[in-house]
């Protein structure tokens, strides 16, 4: 008569290696479905489609626009002003002005890296007021000029 040998354990030969790679593919699915992302953005308020119109005094908009060559115009200048300067003429405009309106106005073909420079060299210009302790708010408004 023979002897039957039982097992005690489970060996590496009866677990196939090919449901190892599917359980690590959908344990990857589940980690990356159940993760949340914060929200990353412009924390600027955008304007709305519905195209609400408010009459506003022209001295109190400060227009810089980013032409299609990226060099910068303030309020319809007929020469660039350098993005050197933009930081201390916004400060400047913002101080004498507690009522100013920054309008960033750009053209559709210019590069996209002129208007985010705009618009950081424009909240550096905040932030300074902040520090002197001038208190303002950040009316900032965006937009995309028409293509002529």
């Amino acid at each position: 008569m023979a002897k039957f040998k039982r097992r005690t354990g489970i060996s590496a030969e009866l677990v196939g290696e090919s449901s190892m790679s599917d359980v690590a593919f959908l344990l990857l699915i589940f980690f990356i479905v159940s993760t949340t992302f914060p929200e990353i953005g412009l924390p600027l308020i955008l304007p709305s489609a519905s195209g609400d119109v408010k009459q506003v005094a022209r001295v109190n908009v400060m227009q810089i626009v980013t032409s299609r060559t990226g060099l910068y115009y303030i309020d319809v200048d007929t020469e660039p002003t350098p993005l050197s300067e933009l930081r201390d003429l916004v400060g400047r405009r913002l101080v004498e002005n507690d009522k100013l309106i920054l309008s960033l106005e750009t053209h559709p073909e210019a590069p996209y890296g002129g208007m985010i420079e705009a618009l950081d060299e424009v909240m550096l210009a905040y932030a300074e007021l902040e520090r002197a302790k001038i208190d303002r708010d950040k009316r900032i408004s965006l937009k995309m000029l028409e293509v002529e």
